[in-house]
């Protein structure tokens, strides 16, 4: 039986759900809701639903539609509020990333969600890219040894503010989650440290952090360090890790591997991985019909969200963050 989804959001990010679910048998779409009408006439064109199925509040749609689940793509701001609607309603939920822009509301909406027996995941497809999953399948099975650090670095810039502007430490919140998301499946392991110190150059359109250094160390005691930022004038991204037998570095469409000693590097070629877009949902639907909670599930991305606070709690307190003590003391 397929799984019926109202759409919370179907503009901008909210236009790849609601295009996917109609090439797939195992969801229906069965409501759209947002504020914009030529939003709602697009995805109308695109679902064949009438409009009498299109509303401006979530509420209204769930009171009006019976649904098994929502996805919401809105701005971050309304996340906490959307979710925890949704898992009270007995609604299984989707949502755009970041899950929550705090980690206490993060876990008050998985809290519910156990409560009420539905499934929460979270659309962090940066690790599903080709790239960063191969990285870390040899990684994962140490290949070329243990990795022992990393470095990622993101530069660019970012016409207007979005949904972010306003935010503190702003590019954590709207990059910074998909890059330490992405660290997370690289390495395998979960932070123990953190640091952190977010920066605003003086032509920054944010309020506040637009560029972020960091430094995470993993349970293993390997280490990874991470300078980005949307408020660049030139851009350009790096990452590599080194490993007991040779530096691996994403590059073009390949990895880069050079070994000891040798005098030029190897190229690896990219894993054939499917869409991310299909692995979130393929994800999300075994996670409801046989309760496999993804890589990318609630429970586990309530790591991510504390790692993207806790950066920002180090910046802003100047020390170190035990990682495991802050999610002990916030959750």
């Amino acid at each position: 039986m397929s799984i019926r989804m109202i759409h919370v959001g179907v503009g901008g990010r909210g236009r790849w759900p609601v295009q996917l679910i109609q090439r797939r048998d195992d969801f229906k779409s069965v409501a759209l809701v947002d504020l914009s009408e030529s939003a709602l006439a697009a995805a109308r064109e695109v679902t064949g639903l009438g409009e009498e199925k299109c509303f401006q509040s979530m509420d209204e749609a769930m009171d009006k539609v019976d649904a098994d689940a929502v996805v919401v793509i809105t701005p971050p701001q309304l996340h906490a509020e959307q979710c925890l609607k949704g898992v009270k309603a007995g609604k299984h939920v989707l949502v755009e990333k970041p899950f929550t822009l705090s980690y206490k509301d993060a876990c008050t909406v998985m809290e519910e969600a156990d409560k009420q027996g539905t499934c929460v995941a979270v659309c962090q497809n940066a690790r599903y890219g080709a790239a960063s999953a191969t990285l870390a399948r040899l990684i994962r099975e140490q290949v070329y040894g243990p990795a022992a650090y990393g470095l990622m670095t993101k530069f660019g810039w970012r016409p207007g503010v979005h949904h972010s502007g306003d935010i503190r430490h702003s590019y954590l919140w709207e990059r910074g989650i998909h890059d330490l998301d992405t660290l997370r499946s690289i390495f395998g392991e979960e932070p123990i440290r953190v640091w952190g110190h977010s920066f605003n150059p003086s032509w920054s359109p944010y309020a506040h952090g637009a560029g972020s250094y960091a430094w995470v160390e993993f349970e293993s005691g390997a280490t990874c360090g991470y300078l980005c930022t949307f408020a660049a004038h030139k851009g350009g991204s790096s990452l590599r890790v080194e490993c007991a037998e040779g530096c691996l570095e994403v590059e073009g469409d390949g990895i880069h591997l050079r070994r000891p000693g040798a005098d030029a590097d190897e190229i690896l070629p990219l894993d054939r991985v499917p869409e991310a877009g299909q692995q979130l949902l393929d994800g999300f639907a075994k996670y409801i019909q046989e309760g496999v909670e993804p890589p990318f599930g609630g429970h586990q991305n309530l790591y991510t969200i504390a790692l993207v606070e806790a950066a920002g709690v180090a910046s802003d307190e100047v020390r170190v963050v035990d990682f495991r003590a802050f999610m002990e003391d916030r959750g």
